[in-house]
């Protein structure tokens, strides 16, 4: 007998990857309903052979099971539906939970670089052979999109800390990235964050692993059973990087384990952040025991992920890249793979802060994180639909630019994208750098000055 599993909002990118891999659950017949407009994941999920419909209540009636995006409440017609007909209503990681469940699972958590590093590891093992079920949250092109349904053991899943929705999940291994104050509308401070990652380190079992930063000042006070291998830059970090050379492509490194070189990585992604999500990637792997060649020859053919410095293209002698950087550190450490990878370049920075909490919160911190753009163009804030505030809130895009401008940095608002793109369009010039920086829709100015 089969089993109905209806997903509401399913062009989410994270829901659009639980649709592809819900086949992990015996004789699964998945549909799903969201809105009209286009995004990248209906190309994903047309070829997954999963037919999208407009919301409408009627699409829930046959399901035995609802997966929602957080996106939409209990008012939502469809969920609505599905509570009076007493039909189970899955969260998103309540459902990826039961997915894992089934496998050895492997998170990739911290508060950045979750994405690159889920995206390698998962490079690594589909390359060795191992067949790994896959869950990531942005289309990778060197496994073919956002999701994988494998028949190996393992489940490689990107776990996001936001309302500590990674505690749904009890992963054999788990790669800790980083940990910062981050989404002030839900943690108090920066120790409810650290008390949420030790929560999830704490499920870890004794023959699991946890590999942790070495630099992260936060990292001492982790405490887990499970054995912990350390990476980084520093000459205490169990697994680290030397003799780097930054090129207009990428990295060149030494990858040294317990103090032994085991060989050289040309990575294709620029950065130290990269450099970092690498390493992590290569600890993990190392502790599951693929040869340190296997990790070495799979990461030397890694392409980056959809939003994390991608290039776009370029117009009129200038280069466009768009990342997805949307806290202050992030902004930083994007910003420092730019400048070290192409110096010679006017790197114009375009951000669109995400969200009244974070930008209120944070508002100090990202006045502080442009130091290296040579320009820095603002667009409003874009509201989450997690929050109530409104454009009434006390701070904006405008008080932001003050800021940066008072530390003598070009920097210019326009309220719209279609002003930015027309700005930026009138201003292009041979040399430049143009990089959209956020998680909401500024991808769309790139867009505009690449057509």
């Amino acid at each position: 007998m089969s089993l109905h599993i209806h997903f509401v909002g399913i062009k989410g990118t994270g829901m659009s990857a639980l649709a592809q891999i819900a086949c992990l659950l015996e004789n699964s017949v998945i549909t799903g309903s969201d809105v009209p407009q286009k995004f990248f994941t209906d190309e994903l999920l047309e070829k997954a052979g999963i037919t999208v419909k407009e919301f409408d209540p009627i699409n829930v009636e046959n399901a035995d099971m609802i997966v929602a995006s957080a996106a939409y409440d209990d008012h939502h017609p469809e969920i609505a539906r599905a509570k009076e007909l007493n039909i189970p209503i899955y969260s998103y990681p309540q459902f990826l939970g039961l997915l894992m469940s089934k496998k050895c699972g492997i998170c990739i958590s911290g508060t950045h670089g979750k994405t690159t590093t889920t995206a390698m590891i998962g490079k690594i093992l589909v390359d060795s052979g191992i067949d790994p079920s896959i869950v990531v949250g942005s289309s990778v092109p060197s496994i073919g999109g956002n999701a994988r349904a494998g028949k190996g053991n393992y489940f490689v899943a990107e776990s996001c800390e936001y309302r500590r929705h990674f505690l749904n999940y009890s992963p054999q291994h788990l790669v800790v990235t980083n940990i910062e104050f981050d989404h002030p509308d839900y943690y108090k401070d920066i120790h409810d964050v650290i008390a949420a990652f030790q929560s999830l380190t704490g499920k870890l079992p004794a023959n699991g692993n946890l590999i942790i930063w070495q630099e992260d000042p936060n990292r001492t006070q982790i405490q887990t059973k499970a054995p912990i291998t350390t990476y980084g830059f520093s000459e205490d970090a169990d697994i680290k990087a030397e003799n780097i050379v930054y090129s207009n492509g990428g990295s060149i490194f030494s990858v040294v384990i317990n103090k032994e070189s085991i060989g050289t990585l040309m990575l294709p992604v620029a950065g130290k952040h990269n450099i970092l999500d690498a390493l992590a990637a290569i600890a993990l792997a190392f502790r599951l025991g693929i040869a340190p060649s296997e990790i070495i020859r799979s990461l030397s053919g890694f392409d980056g992920t959809k939003r994390r410095f991608e290039r776009l293209g370029t117009k009129n002698g200038a280069v466009i890249f768009d990342d997805y950087a949307h806290h202050p550190t992030e902004i930083q450490t994007t910003l420092d793979g730019v400048r070290l990878c192409f110096p010679d370049r006017r790197i114009r920075a375009v951000f669109q802060p995400h969200t009244f909490s974070r930008t209120e919160k944070l508002l100090y911190e990202f006045s502080e994180a442009f130091s290296l753009a040579d320009e820095v163009v603002l667009a409003d804030i874009f509201s989450s639909a997690r929050e109530n505030k409104t454009c009434d809130s006390t701070v904006s895009s405008s008080n932001l630019a003050t800021l940066i401008n008072q530390k003598g940095i070009d920097t210019k608002y326009f309220p719209t994208l279609d002003e930015i793109s027309s700005y930026l369009g009138q201003t292009l010039q041979e040399g430049d750098l143009v990089i959209t920086l956020g998680a909401g829709d500024i991808y769309k100015v790139g867009q505009v000055l690449i057509s």
